[in-house]
């Protein structure tokens, strides 16, 4: 029988190796995070040519983007492991987090119209931003009508499209490797949403 909640899989071993890969993830999770939210601080002060480019675009929208993307990432694992032992916070979170969301992907549109690697990395990234939002605003609305387990699958996939930030900066450097820059940028800004949505589709179909 299929479930949707986030519990690991029973057994000693994958219970350790599941919660050492939870814990990986969180880690980098919060690292990115904390990137996004300090980024427009810390961009008057980047002079390499990839970050000299914000300096040219809306720094109001490019902060709604990274900002609101480092919060829902900060607050994403949080909310998997506080959801069944203290609803109370894990309410306010997801308000918090939907607010990141929708900021995120406003600020998304606005990246995705100036990102590198013409239109197919512009399309990739506006699909990535207004499934972000959708998944996000279906997990609400079944919150608010009761049904939990459409609440989960939909959480879990917008956590798997939030994720994606750190996806697509572990892909990069191996990408790069065999790619030139243009492709490399054109593939991961689809490969890094799309691996995560079917990763976590195989996690609700199985556990």
């Amino acid at each position: 029988m299929t479930t949707t909640s986030f519990e690991l899989p029973q057994g000693p071993k994958r219970h350790m190796a599941m919660s050492g890969l939870f814990i990986l993830g969180a880690l980098l999770a919060g690292l990115v995070a904390i990137y996004g939210i300090t980024f427009p601080i810390l961009l008057p002060g980047m002079s390499d040519e990839f970050h000299h480019r914000y300096l040219n675009m809306s720094l109001f929208l490019v902060s709604m983007h990274v900002v609101g993307s480092g919060i829902a990432l900060l607050i994403s694992p949080l909310q998997l492991v506080i959801y069944r032992r203290n609803r109370t916070l894990h309410r306010y979170l997801g308000r918090v987090y939907f607010l990141a969301v929708i900021a995120g992907s406003i600020g998304g549109y606005y990246m995705a119209w100036h990102a590198f690697g013409g239109f197919i990395s512009t399309l990739g990234l506006s699909i990535l931003a207004t499934l972000w939002w959708s998944f996000t605003l279906l997990a609400v609305i079944y919150a608010r009508v009761g049904n939990v387990a459409a609440h989960r699958r939909w959480m879990l996939r917008s956590f798997a499209l939030t994720y994606a930030a750190v996806t697509l900066r572990l892909m990069a450097p191996a990408l790069s490797l065999y790619l030139d820059e243009v492709t490399q940028s054109q593939v991961v800004y689809w490969l890094s949403w799309i691996l995560n949505l079917a990763l976590v589709q195989i996690w609700i179909r199985k556990f």
